[in-house]
């Protein structure tokens, strides 16, 4: 089968191999959107979060980290909504969501055309997304594992 790769996708995997940085596991599905998923794991305060980078031909490239497996269950989910809406209204760039399953995410949502997509930028983006997590990343969890006893 041939292999389908979009524009953004080759953007990005140009950007990773001349910068040297090699701490993505790339996923190229075959399918009508042409995704990519770019894997990795981040440290925040000593603890290591999976993240991915999905890249398809639409307009969104998202940037996804899981902070938190299953951790928020029955009335804490609404309890630890309230808590990330307010994260959310800080930072206007993530979005902290519980999942029904309980899953902590953060994800940013990039908007870019084909012509326009800037690796650089979601470097960016990923850099001060460690930086906003290295600030917040320990009240969050305190306040998580708080509202679960």
């Amino acid at each position: 089968m041939e292999n389908i790769i979009n524009a953004k996708t080759a953007k990005l995997k140009e950007f990773l191999a001349s910068n040297k940085i090699e701490c993505f596991q790339i996923e190229e599905r075959q399918d009508k959107n042409e995704t990519a998923v770019f894997r990795s794991k981040m440290q925040i305060k000593g603890q290591i979060l999976p993240f991915a980078i999905l890249v398809d031909d639409s307009v969104y490239t998202l940037l996804q980290i899981q902070l938190a497996s299953a951790i928020a269950k029955g009335d804490a989910i609404a309890k630890v909504a309230a808590y990330l809406n307010n994260l959310n209204n800080k930072y206007r760039v993530f979005k902290f969501v519980v999942t029904d399953e309980g899953d902590l995410l953060l994800n940013v949502c990039i908007p870019a055309q084909n012509d326009k997509f800037d690796p650089v930028l979601i470097n960016a983006i990923v850099g001060e997304t460690v930086k906003a997590l290295e600030l917040e990343y320990a009240s969050m969890m305190a306040k998580v594992w708080d509202e679960n006893k």
